[in-house]
């Protein structure tokens, strides 16, 4: 005689018998066939049902939530998805790479069903949420970063909130860029003339503008004989190595930081870009500067080493601005001088944005040129201007067009040519237009 209940109390029945009888399924993933195997058994014995839903997918249900991640594995891996945003545990948003944002029609049964499942997907990396850290970072296989927050931090009838980003490593290459609207090929081909000649630079902008996006589509455009060295927190955004019939043919070393419960035994980005150097690289790429690790690129770019990197900023002189407060975290000295080393560290600054439309534009590439006095003074080089923005119904329509208002100085012209670029190559970006003729 068939017996019905609800989800919920079969789970926590399932998962009483499995860990009273067979607990090993549930703590070794190499166990997970025995598992299935144990929940049909438990099934079939007890004879209970859910009402509206079949054997298999009943079976399938409560594996997942046993030894995957519930109502999140159906989103994870998927590359139309972008980012899985927990508001609270019974509301979760999708983030699709077309910009779209929609409810998910399900979401945990509880609060402490959500932090449950959150815990899991920390685990991977080794990380912990509870009362005594509320706030954790992580990252799963297949680069797919995690930031949580729990209770106290956020209301305790919500439980948990967190942010999961989904990273699509080298899915855009630099004509995609220009095809779909981001930048000019002109602007593209002068940020890719500054990274193989050894102008370093910085790509600022806000979470979800498109700064890693742009940095891979660019360093895919490194000769294979120039040896790059990548450094990453957490998980791993940048994806460079090239293989030719089963032989890799470029010259990549891919890095990530790794933090550690003693503090003493972490392996810091400042520690990693320490290392770059005792590689002989043409190109250190810093995945994102956020800390301490930024004296160290500023000093490295200032020693004759080719450094690109992201921040989060907004426009150029408030990314050196930024560079410099982080660089005093390190070296504390005479404010304007740090803001002098910076942009002399990374002369080409370029802002990338997330328009309201859900596009992405590099609205800004300037150059910061140091004068006799050691001011800045910026020189707009190229730049995304928007001509409109209407909002009709709940949608944006944005118009705008690339220019260049000036060009480079004679200081970046001489660097260039002193580095090894062609004349001729040199002279496409001192007429201006924002693209060729």
């Amino acid at each position: 005689m068939t017996k019905s209940v609800d989800f919920v109390t079969l789970l926590e029945r399932v998962q009483q018998y499995i860990s009273e009888r067979y607990a090993a399924a549930l703590a070794d993933k190499d166990k997970s066939a025995q598992l299935r195997t144990y929940i049909e058994k438990y099934l079939f014995d007890y004879g209970v049902v859910v009402e509206g839903m079949p054997f298999q997918i009943l079976s399938d249900k409560l594996y997942c939530e046993m030894a995957e991640y519930s109502i999140l594995t159906q989103y994870l891996g998927r590359d139309e998805i972008e980012e899985i945003n927990i508001n609270g545990w019974n509301d979760i948003a999708i983030t699709y790479t077309d910009g779209r944002i929609e409810k998910s029609a399900e979401h945990f049964y509880s609060p402490q069903h959500a932090i449950d499942i959150v815990k899991r997907l920390l685990h991977h990396s080794g990380m912990i949420i509870d009362n005594a850290t509320p706030i954790s970072q992580g990252h799963l296989p297949g680069n797919t970063r995690i930031t949580a927050l729990k209770d106290p931090i956020v209301d305790e009838d919500r439980g948990i909130s967190v942010s999961i980003r989904l990273l699509h490593p080298s899915r855009v290459d630099r004509a995609q860029l220009v095809k779909g609207g981001n930048s000019t090929q002109k602007m593209i081909d002068f940020l890719c003339m500054c990274l193989r000649y050894g102008v370093s630079f910085v790509v600022a902008g806000a979470t979800s503008s498109g700064k890693t996006t742009l940095l891979n589509a660019l360093l895919s455009t490194i000769p294979d004989n120039k040896r790059i060295f990548t450094i990453e927190s957490g998980s791993r955004e940048l994806s460079l190595v090239r293989s030719r019939n089963g032989i890799i043919s470029n010259n990549v070393v891919h890095t990530l930081s790794r933090p550690s419960e003693n503090a003493a035994h972490d392996i810091t980005q400042e520690d990693l870009v320490v290392a770059s150097l005792r590689f002989n690289p043409d190109i250190v790429v810093v995945g994102e500067m956020r800390d301490t690790e930024a004296y160290s690129a500023v000093e490295a770019s200032l020693t004759g080493h080719t450094v690109v990197s992201t921040i989060h900023a907004s426009a150029a002189d408030t990314a050196h601005m930024r560079l410099a407060l982080l660089c005093q975290k390190r070296f504390p000295i005479n404010f304007q001088t740090s803001l002098m080393q910076a942009g002399q560290a990374f002369p080409i600054v370029v802002y990338a944005h997330k328009l309201e439309d859900n596009s992405r534009k590099i609205m800004d590439i300037s150059e910061c040129v140091i004068n006799p006095d050691g001011e800045r003074e910026y020189r707009c080089l190229f730049r995304y201007k928007i001509t409109g923005n209407e909002v009709k119904g709940d949608k944006f329509f944005i118009e705008g067009c690339f220019e260049q208002p000036e060009i480079m100085s004679d200081n970046l012209k001489a660097k260039l040519v002193q580095f090894g670029v062609p004349q001729s190559t040199l002279q496409k970006f001192l007429v201006k237009g924002a693209d060729y003729v």
